[in-house]
C-alpha cells in the first residue's frame, strides 16, 4: 500500500474503531469522504471489520446492532468505507441515481429484501459472511432475511473511494422459508412506492449526518 493509501486506511480504522465505544455513537471519517454520522443510542457498536474485497478494494465496515427478542437483532446500521487497492485499475464510477439527499450529499438509493444467509454461503469471504460471523461472535443470532435501505456514493473525483450506508431490519417474521416471492434474478425483492419511502424515513430516524 502506498503512503497516502496507508494513511487513509489507518485514519479510517482508528476513527471507526473508536466510534462504536463512544456514548454518542459517532462515526467519523476525516477525508474521502469527510463525513460524520451519529447512530441512534438504541444501537450498540461492534468491533470494526477491515478486509480486502478481492483484488480491487479494501473495506472498513462499522456495524451497529439494535437488539431484539432473545439473541436476534431487531435492526442494524452498517457504514462501509471502501478504498481502491494501490495498483488496481478498478474505479468507482456510477451516478447518484435514483437520488436521495442525505445530509449535504446526494446518494444512490435502493431498498430491497434479500437472503443474507444465502449471500454468505455463496461468498464466504465477502461482506455478508463476515458480518454474520461478527454478529455471532458478539452473541447475536443473525436472521436469514434482511429488509434494507441502501445509500451509496463515490467519495472522491478520481473514483478511488466509496461510502455505503445500510439501514437493515430483521425480516424473518415477514416471509416463509424458500425464495422470496416476486424476487428478481439475484434473489432480491425490490421495495417500491410507500414501502421504499418508509424504509428511508426509518433510516433517517436511526442515523443522522452531522457533517457531510
Amino acid at each position: 500500500m502506498n503512503r497516502p493509501g496507508l494513511a487513509l486506511a489507518l485514519l479510517l480504522a482508528a476513527s471507526a474503531s473508536a466510534a462504536p465505544a463512544r456514548p454518542d455513537n459517532l462515526v467519523v471519517s476525516h477525508r474521502s469522504p469527510a463525513l460524520t454520522l451519529r447512530v441512534a443510542p438504541t444501537f450498540r457498536g461492534l468491533p470494526v471489520l477491515t478486509f480486502p474485497i478481492g483484488d480491487m478494494t479494501n473495506a472498513s465496515r462499522l456495524i451497529f446492532v439494535e437488539p431484539g427478542a432473545g439473541r436476534a437483532p431487531r435492526r442494524m446500521i452498517v457504514v462501509q468505507f471502501e478504498q481502491v487497492q494501490p495498483g488496481s485499475s478498478f474505479r468507482f464510477v456510477y451516478p447518484s441515481t435514483p437520488p436521495w439527499r442525505f445530509g449535504a450529499e446526494t446518494y444512490r438509493a435502493g431498498a430491497f429484501v434479500y437472503d443474507d444467509a444465502a449471500a454468505a454461503a455463496a461468498a464466504p469471504d465477502r461482506e455478508a459472511a463476515r458480518t454474520r460471523a461478527a454478529l455471532a461472535a458478539s452473541g447475536y443470532a443473525p436472521p436469514r432475511l434482511w429488509r434494507v435501505a441502501r445509500l451509496a456514493r463515490v467519495a472522491d473525483p478520481q473514483g478511488l473511494s466509496e461510502v455505503i450506508i445500510f439501514y437493515m431490519e430483521n425480516a424473518d417474521g415477514d416471509f416463509g422459508p424458500g425464495p422470496l416471492p416476486g424476487a428478481d434474478a439475484d434473489g432480491d425483492l425490490t421495495l417500491e412506492g410507500a414501502a421504499r419511502a418508509a424504509m428511508f424515513d426509518r433510516l433517517e430516524g436511526a442515523v443522522a449526518a452531522v457533517r457531510g
